[in-house]
């Protein structure tokens, strides 16, 4: 530089600050990235989760339907079918039940009040066998009672009439020859006399209508 003049000066180049803004805008990619990737793993834990509270509820479900189900078929055994289920998918694929019912006859033992009774206890006890019956276990329940009772009646009624008889029969055998002779002959008597009473009343009210008794 020739003596006299001003010698100007630049500042050395950082090559730190020439690279700092890239760096910067990669850095900001790189956070946004991770942030989706954090929420995306949150939502699908969240989801996880919720899928397994599903899969909890319905599978105690499923073993509260099976245990009611089976109970009843347990108690009612020659009477009662076979149960059926229900169905719902949960998250996981699997079926699980959801309801169910058990088929069971309530129809009474013709001919035979004592068998509708024990029948009809048989019936009412498996429908009122599960833990918390239902409020159409309680209407079969109800059903059987009306059916026990009913038969009871029948019954009450058979015993009694199969008891008259033989007390009428032996009544009947007990009679004196002499005294149905004698009733016999007083019947007779009084039948003449009826009779002659009958005759008396129409020859003395000849001139009046008569009146005939209806059926």
């Amino acid at each position: 530089m020739p003596p006299g003049q001003a010698a100007t000066r630049f500042p050395p180049v950082d090559e730190s600050d020439s690279a700092a803004a890239p760096g910067t805008e990669g850095e900001q990619a790189a956070a946004a990235e991770q942030s989706k990737r954090e929420q995306l793993s949150k939502a699908e834990a969240e989801l996880a989760l919720i899928e397994q509270q599903e899969i909890a509820e319905l599978a105690a479900r499923d073993r509260e339907v099976r245990a009611h189900e089976q109970a009843h078929v347990a108690v009612g055994g020659q009477y009662a079918g076979t149960a059926s289920y229900t169905y719902e998918r949960g998250p996981d694929g699997r079926q699980y039940a959801v309801g169910g019912e058990v088929p069971i006859s309530t129809s009474p033992v013709a001919g035979d009040p004592q068998a509708t009774i024990d029948k009809m206890e048989q019936v009412r006890r498996a429908a009122l066998a599960p833990a918390e019956p239902s409020s159409a276990d309680r209407a079969i329940a109800a059903q059987a009672a009306q059916l026990i009772a009913q038969a009871r009646v029948e019954l009450a009624t058979a015993e009694t009439d199969e008891g008259e008889r033989p007390a009428a029969a032996s009544r009947a055998g007990d009679q004196d020859p002499v005294d149905d002779q004698s009733s016999a002959d007083s019947e007779g008597a009084e039948a003449a006399v009826a009779d002659l009473s009958l005759y008396r009343n129409i020859a003395a009210d000849s001139g009046a209508p008569s009146l005939q008794a209806s059926a």
